[in-house]
């Protein structure tokens, strides 16, 4: 199934931050493989002009000839009783795929976030698979008959590399996410949502975005201790009861 479509960072962030921590990882994210996080230009200008009818047709001419070529006309291999033909990379481009795996698999080993090392883990298929489409649309554009060449590996090479700033950024949303809490707690603290003294308890009873929970709350309770908003205070046990810790608010927060 192919998917095409955009989705909102708040919810993404949402969807990824049970996803890293070990709740919900289904394996979806990973699965999105051209995966885009743009920018907003910083100005906005209309563009209104005819659409390019000539890149039009030749697009569609494009699509509409692969939906009828006969693949092993142009070289592809094709085995004894099995019906789909296949090709293979040049020798040159069987070497520009080696030194990018050797590259990729270097970076499959080092420290990487789980969701992040199976998200890259998966462009081992990508990047061939984009050098294939790069090659079979040279064919339906020029037909002369080939294996799939160096400059169609050297393009899907670059595209992994391209998309894979992209997903950092993506799973960055999530890596960077007690920073967010942090704030988002902060915000919540200037406003008199809660009390002075608070526990993590009376974070994420409150159900907010990005604290719902008890790690997520405690762990932006450290963050906001290590920046002077709030000073940590362990209550001792009483007979019979836990100890608990509180979170006193400084009171120039909000002076």
């Amino acid at each position: 199934m192919s998917l095409f479509g955009g989705i909102q960072p708040a919810k993404l962030t949402t969807y990824l931050h049970a996803a890293m921590r070990g709740l919900n990882n289904d394996g979806l994210v990973q699965r999105l493989q051209v995966l885009v996080y743009p920018d907003d230009p910083p100005t906005w200008t209309l563009i209104d002009r005819p659409i390019d009818a000539e890149a039009r047709r030749a697009a569609f001419q494009a699509v509409d000839r692969l939906t009828t070529m006969d693949f092993r006309q142009y070289g592809a291999f094709s085995e004894e009783g099995q019906l789909t033909p296949y090709f293979r990379f040049t020798d040159d481009a069987q070497c520009v795929f080696n030194d990018w795996l050797t590259e990729l698999e270097g970076k499959l080993r080092t420290s990487e976030e789980p969701v992040v090392q199976e998200h890259l883990g998966k462009y081992r298929s990508l990047m061939p698979s984009l050098a294939l489409q790069f090659h079979v649309l040279n064919l339906a554009h020029t037909p002369t008959p080939s294996q799939v060449t160096r400059d169609c590996a050297e393009q899907a090479a670059a595209w992994c590399d391209y998309l894979e700033t992209h997903a950092r950024r993506v799973y960055g949303l999530v890596t960077n996410i007690t920073a967010e809490a942090a704030a988002r707690l902060a915000a919540k603290l200037q406003q008199g949502e809660l009390p002075s003294p608070f526990t993590v308890r009376d974070i994420y009873r409150k159900e907010w975005r990005l604290l719902g929970d008890e790690e997520a709350a405690r762990g932006a309770c450290e963050e906001l201790v290590s920046l002077g908003w709030l000073r940590e205070q362990v209550i001792p046990p009483a007979q019979g009861q836990k100890g608990k810790t509180e979170y006193l608010l400084n009171p120039k927060v909000k002076g």
